[in-house]
């Protein structure tokens, strides 16, 4: 048993959002996996995420509906660890069992942490799977020095939990860039063969990816960016559709406004691809559309999310509920995929060497957006992974080999 959790609290206004328009259909979860070089102890591991939870209790809970709002209810006891195998699958896990909305799975040789954004977004599952990685290679009897990673044996530290998005509101500072912002219907993959949402993993090596982008001064996140939309378009063209591709690419904020939180903290840009047969010219017009995000650009994001909650404090959830799902069916149709790089995961060297990779993996629906991307990378290799709900082989297949140099 854990020492009692008292980290019950209102969800944030990213939490509120997903906790009111996920569904067992799309139930929202994304998932950070680590693949080892060597087959997983299961006993160690769930002593492991025992400690985790000691350690980071604010993640050991599950959802509360209320009146006014959700909320994130603490339980007594940490998440089981649950045997996944070799597949990803997308299920309503939280309304299962307990209820977690952390949970923690393994394979033969992989270790993977599964959440939604009522409780932590991308930056905030990476360190907990650091911290995990970290604890469960030290009952294993690996030495190594820890630096900033979070340590199991530390106490408990509260500004890990604070919700950032009250703290940083600041409504004197701008206004939403989305207002009264239209997109126009956007080009999607098409779904000829409905599935349920699978994954492929590719991965890449690092200092050629690095290469290859800075011979187009471009970071990592704008070069494969631009490589995805250029084979998107290939499709598109190919179909005869003459509709604007356009991804939703998630913004961490704490790049702007520094908080230890590892609560969901983040934004997001809609990046519309440049119309043009020439690589340089999309990469260069990628680029100016990531250099609007800045901190005004963030924080009107901030005053928009926070203002929609306080404005709406005393209305009943299930009005709120309403009102976020219409909002949700409004933007349907606005966006081709998404793609999300949480970039290098931080390591002591002792523990990179026994990861092979690292997955970022987010879901995908077929009705709106049937292909996602997203990418991570431990030591040298990059990984990509393309979640799917249709067959899409030739768009995957045109992705790598631009990927490995082709273009």
């Amino acid at each position: 048993m854990m020492e009692k959790n008292s980290f019950i609290t209102e969800l944030d206004p990213i939490g509120q959002y997903y906790a009111a328009v996920i569904t067992p259909d799309h139930p929202g979860q994304f998932m950070l996996s680590a693949y080892l070089k060597e087959a997983v102890d299961p006993d160690v591991l769930q002593c492991a995420v025992n400690d985790l939870m000691r350690r980071l209790p604010f993640l050991c809970g599950r959802l509360e509906p209320k009146f006014f709002w959700y909320h994130h209810k603490p339980l007594p006891t940490p998440p089981q660890i649950v045997k996944m195998g070799d597949t990803y699958t997308f299920t309503d896990y939280y309304n299962k069992g307990e209820g977690h909305v952390l949970r923690v799975l393994y394979g033969e040789r992989h270790i993977t942490l599964e959440a939604i954004h009522s409780v932590v977004d991308g930056r905030g599952l990476t360190v907990a799977m650091q911290t995990l990685l970290g604890r469960y290679f030290e009952r294993l009897g690996v030495t190594f020095q820890k630096g900033d990673m979070p340590d199991c044996a530390d106490p408990v530290q509260t500004e890990e939990w604070e919700d950032a998005y009250a703290r940083f509101y600041d409504p004197a500072k701008g206004e939403s860039n989305r207002k009264g912002q239209k997109h126009p219907k956007a080009y999607h993959h098409e779904v000829t063969t409905p599935l349920p949402p699978h994954v492929i993993l590719k991965t890449f090596d690092l200092t050629e990816v690095k290469r290859q982008a800075k011979a187009r001064n471009a970071s990592v996140s704008e070069y494969m960016m631009a490589q995805i939309f250029a084979a998107i378009a290939e499709e598109r063209n190919a179909r005869g559709s003459k509709k604007p591709i356009i991804a939703l690419v998630p913004i961490d904020c704490r790049s702007f406004f520094p908080t230890k939180t590892l609560r969901s903290f983040v934004d997001s840009i809609m990046v519309t691809m440049p119309e043009t047969d020439d690589f340089a010219e999309l990469v260069l017009g990628i680029r100016a559309q990531f250099a609007k995000i800045d901190a005004a650009f963030v924080q009107a994001n901030i005053n928009e999310f926070q203002g929609f909650k306080n404005s709406g404090r005393f209305l009943p959830r299930v009005v709120k509920k309403w009102v976020l799902r219409r909002l949700e069916n409004s933007e349907e149709g606005g966006m081709t995929t998404t793609f999300s790089n949480i970039g290098k995961v931080s390591l002591p060297p002792e523990i990179e060497a026994r990861i092979a990779h690292m997955a970022f993996i987010i879901d995908a629906a077929a009705e709106d957006m049937p292909v996602s991307f997203a990418a991570a990378t431990v030591g040298n290799t990059l990984t990509l992974a393309f979640t799917l709900c249709t067959e899409a082989e030739q768009l995957i297949q045109s992705v790598v080999t631009k990927m490995e140099g082709a273009q």
